[in-house]
């Protein structure tokens, strides 16, 4: 009887150890799943992430060559630098219309703060979707007359607002075209202010006689 009894309690041990090794088994399984399961779900939404930051560079990149292409077409900027001289022609009666309502340092104020305004924006775009990197260190060494653009615009927009009421739009302006081309060819030919050495030939001194010419004509009838 001892015996049988002795068989039967190894019985039983036997399957207590196995359940026991059963119950370890299934609750390392079920950890292990549980663990796994954030990585997968980390993964994926590492990858829908890496997706979207593929998808957005690219985006840029082709916005950035399609930029590029136009500018570099010769047609295309010449129709924008026809534009920007027509912008010129309607800022001068535009300042000079603000300074009857709201005087000349008003108008002055205005024109350059809403300017800012226009330059922050194409600041920020360029950076991000032009991808132009932000100034760093080296621009502390550009040359002194590197800053004083904003001054000389300033000066050009002043001039502009107490001139056109007196002389008219298209006289204050021919005097400034001529004035700008004479001065910029001038600038090529000693290259100063940074720019690239060109001659000043005869017939750019040709045209700007002729353009000399035409201011008067503008002026007088």
């Amino acid at each position: 009887m001892s015996s049988a009894t002795e068989k039967e309690q190894v019985k039983v041990n036997r399957l207590e150890g196995d359940l026991a090794h059963s119950d370890s088994s299934t609750t390392h399984n079920s950890i292990v799943t549980q663990d796994q399961t954030p990585k997968t779900e980390v993964d994926n939404t590492n990858d829908v992430e890496l997706g979207h930051q593929l998808t957005r560079t690219s985006t840029i990149q082709s916005v950035q060559k399609k930029m590029t292409d136009l500018l570099d077409n010769p047609i295309f900027s010449g129709f924008l630098l026809i534009l920007a001289g027509v912008a010129i022609a309607f800022q001068a009666g535009c300042n000079a219309t603000l300074n009857r309502y709201g005087g000349r340092a008003f108008s002055s104020v205005v024109s350059f703060g809403v300017g800012v305004a226009c330059c922050l924006i194409f600041f920020a775009v360029d950076v991000t979707v032009g991808n132009t990197p932000l100034p760093n260190d080296r621009v502390r060494t550009a040359p002194w007359f590197a800053w004083i653009g904003g001054i000389l615009g300033a000066y050009y927009v002043i001039i502009n607002i107490l001139t056109v009421p007196r002389l008219g739009a298209a006289t204050v302006l021919s005097i400034f075209v001529c004035a700008q081309i004479i001065m910029a060819c001038l600038i090529d030919h000693f290259a100063l202010v940074g720019v690239a050495k060109r001659t000043y030939t005869v017939w750019r001194i040709l045209a700007s006689f002729g353009l000399v010419g035409c201011v008067v004509v503008i002026a007088k009838f």
